[in-house]
């Protein structure tokens, strides 16, 4: 759909929307999956960015604020897989 040929039909709403987001998609398309793959991969990989960074002084700062309390570190251990794993899992 070329929204060249539909500006005069179209609201000024509905040509702003086209002009920032695109034409719809059409989701018969075989080549669009490889394109929007690639939206998550990269998120994935900023997420990763951002872990890795934390991964440095976060868990030593956690298991430092437990102080006494070293049996919940049992808890924190699996509380930080659960969250890796819900995060790799929103990846694909």
């Amino acid at each position: 759909m070329s929204t060249s040929l539909l500006d005069g039909q179209l609201s000024f709403a509905k040509r702003l929307k086209f002009k920032l987001f695109g034409v719809p998609k059409d989701i018969n398309d075989p080549g669009i999956f490889h394109k929007l793959a690639l939206i998550p991969f990269f998120a994935w990989i900023g997420l990763g960015a951002d872990g890795l960074s934390s991964s440095a002084y976060g868990p030593e700062e956690v298991f430092r604020v437990l102080g006494q309390h070293t049996y919940l570190a049992v808890f924190l251990a699996l509380a930080m897989a659960f969250t890796v794993i819900i995060i790799s899992y929103g990846g694909f």
